[in-house]
């Protein structure tokens, strides 16, 4: 039997990491490996949603000011 209000919260929380993602959908990389779309390197992209939410605002903070290079 699956508990309901427990996956209720594992969606939630799935919901509120896509929603606070820099992802703009444009992923393509340059020969430094930073998407040109969201300006994460591509390690900082696959690691997105190992990061604790610290890390993930220090990034977002990082990429207002990063400059990324086709």
């Amino acid at each position: 039997m699956v508990d309901k209000e427990a996956m209720e919260e594992a969606i939630s929380n799935i919901s509120d990491l896509v929603d606070n993602s820099p992802c703009i959908g444009v992923c393509y990389y340059n020969e430094y490996d930073y998407c040109i779309g969201c300006k994460r390197h591509e390690r900082e992209v696959i690691d997105w949603y190992d990061y604790t939410d610290a890390m993930r605002q220090g990034i977002l903070k990082d990429l207002k000011t990063r400059r990324v290079d086709v």
